[in-house]
């Protein structure tokens, strides 16, 4: 994994920055952020974010399957079903299916 280093720079600087700053400006920041989450126009947009969210959720779950043909099949019966990628609660690989 490749870490560029203009992004460890601006991490080291934040972290100074911040260490500088003390707990009375993190206080002070987090009251600031607690009080725009209040507001109702924030509250709104949220609630709307989380609608359409869950909304496009339900879309992509629907393609997924759709496309690895998992939404349409009844469920697999017999002697091998759920064995396939199936793991035992101790590791040992035993898998029991009743």
């Amino acid at each position: 994994m490749y870490v560029r280093p203009g992004f460890v720079v601006g991490l080291g600087l934040g972290y100074l920055l911040g260490a500088r700053a003390g707990r009375e400006r993190y206080d002070l920041i987090m009251r600031q952020a607690r009080s725009l989450r209040e507001r109702p126009e924030v509250q709104s947009a949220a609630g709307v974010v989380s609608a359409r969210a869950g909304g496009l959720v339900d879309k992509v779950r629907q393609a997924v399957g759709g496309v690895t043909g998992r939404g349409s099949h009844p469920p697999a019966t017999g002697a091998f079903a759920g064995t396939v990628g199936a793991h035992s609660a101790n590791g040992s690989g035993a898998v029991h299916t009743s």
